[in-house]
């Protein structure tokens, strides 16, 4: 079936696999063509490209996204749709469909299976309920990553591309240039979500000047405790309070502020001194 966006297409496959969204696995169906194809139009899809996708639903974009890329990996966490996706992509032979949670996946192993490939990418439909933690582990991804969009709550997607800092905004501009896409109403889902959505994207580049999981471990400790200094956070990090402040005072950093104070120049800063 081509088009599977399209709402009476959306709706004879829910009917024909008696299949209903799973509030569990925060389920909504798109039913909205132009959004999709803005959706793939905002990744770095070139040639011999694999897209990842995470939460291909009933396979509306999924679809869009084989027709673009050589091969296509859609992880989905509900075994109800192995069949659904059988049916609804049988027309494109260079989809995988793997029914797994995403956040167990061995990403050595998927490098290893993806290594002839020149380019990857990240395309996700992102559960509301796990948002943060999916962008986290792909942001401290070992594999390398060309880019990711994603489609979440709108609110989130504010926050990760707004002036308030938090760990994950900071790791995520660390990795790459980060754009907000463009709003999406929830009257486009099926069903129709509480809020609206919006589409975010993160171009990675190469950051040879800190190890991602060191940098994000300290990222989490400065905002351990928002409404304590960056001196008492990190303190209790390196359970040292002179150390602390020797290494506020190298960084150039003043003792009493707080960690949404400082700019991603500021923790490099406090990285190196940490070295």
């Amino acid at each position: 079936m081509r088009d599977i966006a399209k709402v009476q297409n959306t709706l004879s496959i829910l009917d024909q696999f008696d299949l209903s969204a799973k509030k569990a696995f925060g389920q909504n169906f798109l039913v909205d063509l132009n959004i999709i194809q803005n959706i793939v139009s905002c990744a770095p899809i070139q040639e011999n490209t694999c897209v990842i996708e995470i939460g291909p639903g009933i396979g509306a974009l999924t679809e869009f996204i084989a027709r673009k890329a050589d091969k296509v990996i859609a992880y989905d966490i509900d075994a109800r749709l192995k069949e659904v996706l059988a049916y609804s992509l049988s027309e494109y032979p260079n989809v995988d469909v793997c029914i797994q949670d995403f956040l167990t996946v061995d990403f050595k192993e998927l490098e290893q299976e993806l290594k002839d490939f020149d380019h990857i990418c990240v395309i996700s439909n992102l559960p509301y309920y796990i948002t943060s933690e999916l962008l986290t582990t792909i942001v401290l991804s070992p594999m390398k990553i060309d880019g990711f969009v994603g489609m979440m709550q709108k609110e989130v997607a504010l926050k990760l591309t707004g002036k308030e800092n938090s760990p994950l905004k900071l790791m995520m501009e660390a990795s790459g240039d980060v754009k907000y896409e463009f709003t999406v109403s929830s009257q486009v889902f099926i069903p129709k979500p509480r809020v609206d959505s919006a589409v975010i994207s993160l171009l990675f580049k190469e950051n040879k000047e800190i190890d991602k999981h060191l940098f994000y471990a300290l990222l989490q400790a400065g905002f351990k405790q928002k409404r304590k200094t960056l001196y008492n956070n990190l303190s209790d990090y390196l359970e040292d309070k002179e150390r602390a402040k020797c290494v506020l005072e190298q960084a150039k950093i003043d003792s009493k502020k707080r960690a949404e104070q400082l700019n991603l120049c500021n923790w490099y800063n406090l990285y190196n001194q940490l070295l």
